[in-house]
């Protein structure tokens, strides 16, 4: 009596048919993802497309664990990350009231 029998023929057809769906699907996202966005530099680009598309499963996945060294601007420009990039804020160190600069910074709908 078997009572744990899972390599039936279905079972494994079923296994393979799931494997080949997340591969091509991790595989598209990451070619448009890739396609999509800034690199640091150019040619890493192309060669990412390259690993992507000839590694199946495994060229996505270590796409997507290093994606954010690779990217010029990972975090897609929401968030705090965009503050260096500011103009410095006019506050004067003796006044309590914040600047029209700083409240419009504070007023601002993505501020979070």
């Amino acid at each position: 009596m078997h009572l744990f029998n899972f390599a039936t023929p279905e079972s494994t057809v079923l296994f393979f048919a799931v494997f080949a769906i997340t591969s091509l699907a991790l595989t598209i996202w990451s070619v448009v993802e890739i396609a999509s966005k800034p690199f640091r530099k150019e040619n890493d680009k192309v060669i990412w497309l390259i690993i992507v598309l000839l590694l199946g499963l495994i060229g996505p996945l270590i796409y997507l664990t290093q994606r954010k060294k690779l990217l010029a601007n990972p975090a897609g420009g929401l968030g705090l990350d965009n503050r260096e990039y500011l103009p410095p804020l006019d506050e004067h160190p003796t006044s309590r009231q914040p600047s029209r600069q700083a409240q419009a910074r504070y007023e601002d709908e993505d501020y979070v």
